[in-house]
């Protein structure tokens, strides 16, 4: 462990890495001039980022792996100093203005705070962004959670996060490279969602919608494993629970867009109408209908349902770029022109203005 300085920090940057010789080296990179002290944690690495971190400028913490997300990550926040903590992976990269985000941090506030991270993602899933509390004073904050880990704060626990404009602080997340990559992730995550399951089902008064939460992570985790009838199982395990309005929302969103990637399009389209009746947003919805209607071979409705999706957010707060929206009302189009050539009805070309796309 390198030496302090004998003046505290006002900013830490805080990782936990494992295996990280080729990605950890750009977001180190990127940290001089934001970071006034960098805490790493490894947890085993075997891959060469050991000798990369001693060769860095960093507070080194090492340590082993122990299925534990926010065990990892408190033992590497308990190392560090600084009065706001800023909570990184080694497959992110900052982007940030020093002097505004510390004049927005010394403008008083809550003492979480939100952070946009631009999210790559292979194909066919594509790039999205999200905002995630990764920003946080560092007295009285604790992580919690095996998987999909979350900040905790005992200063004003009960006090919205407030968002970081992205001007001023953002992540750019690389991400799993491939879909390989992202089955192992898959079947690690399940392997730690299925253990943290396991403690909240014995676990007394525990509140039906934690369970119903880390339930999802499984489900998603299989999802990412490609194991779909395992998640099928869980998810509508939650739907049938119903622990509260959102958990069943968000279950019945996962089923329906894995039975679009199944090809079962007559049940995602059933469960895209529960969705709106239940009070989902009404533009995922018709983003889920339109899916469905398309692999119905019914474009006309299909670009009926699209005539209002001007943005796509996913009902976990994620918003992904409108270029798939694009190629599915291309797609409907000439799906409407094939049928109308086989049917030997007149073919009927646009020569209005186009509508503007999203």
């Amino acid at each position: 462990m390198t030496a302090r300085p004998a003046r505290a920090p006002f900013l830490s940057a805080v990782l936990i890495v494992r295996d990280e010789v080729h990605r950890v080296g750009e977001c180190l990179d990127a940290l001089p001039g934001l970071a006034d002290e960098i805490v790493v944690h490894d947890t085993g690495s075997t891959d060469g980022t050991l000798e990369e971190l001693h060769r860095r400028d960093v507070v080194l913490v090492e340590g082993a792996w122990r299925d534990d997300f926010a065990a990892a990550r408190n033992t590497a926040l308990a190392a560090a100093r600084g009065e706001w903590v800023l909570s990184l992976d080694a497959d992110e990269v900052v982007s940030a203005d020093p002097r505004a985000l510390r004049a927005h941090l010394d403008s008083g506030g809550p003492p979480r705070r939100l952070v946009t991270i631009l999210n790559e993602e292979v194909p066919p899933a594509g790039g999205y962004s999200f905002t995630a509390v990764r920003l946080f004073r560092r007295d009285g904050a604790r992580w919690n959670g095996r998987l999909h880990e979350r900040i905790l704060h005992e200063r004003d626990p009960e006090a919205e996060p407030a968002l970081v404009p992205p001007a001023v602080l953002s992540l750019h997340h690389s991400g799993y490279s491939t879909p390989e990559a992202l089955r192992r992730k898959g079947e690690r995550n399940a392997v730690l969602a299925r253990r943290a399951l396991d403690e909240l089902l014995v676990t007394p008064g525990v509140d039906p919608r934690a369970v119903a939460d880390v339930a999802l992570d499984l489900g998603r985790a299989h999802m990412g494993a490609g194991q779909l009838q395992r998640a099928v199982e869980v998810f509508e395990a939650v739907r049938d629970a119903e622990a509260d309005g959102r958990s069943w929302q968000r279950a019945t969103d996962y089923l329906a867009r894995l039975l679009l990637g199944a090809g079962q399009p007559d049940l995602a389209l059933g469960l895209a109408e529960q969705l709106r009746a239940r009070g989902a947003g009404t533009k995922h919805c018709d983003w889920l209908r339109a899916q469905a209607l398309a692999q119905l071979r019914r474009p006309g409705e299909a670009l009926e349902a699209l005539a209002h999706v001007d943005q796509l957010v996913d009902l976990d707060g994620r918003i992904r770029g409108t270029e798939a929206v694009r190629e599915l009302r291309s797609l409907c189009r000439e799906m409407q022109l094939a049928l109308q050539r086989a049917a030997g009805a007149p073919v009927t070309h646009r020569v209005s203005p186009p509508v503007q796309e999203p």
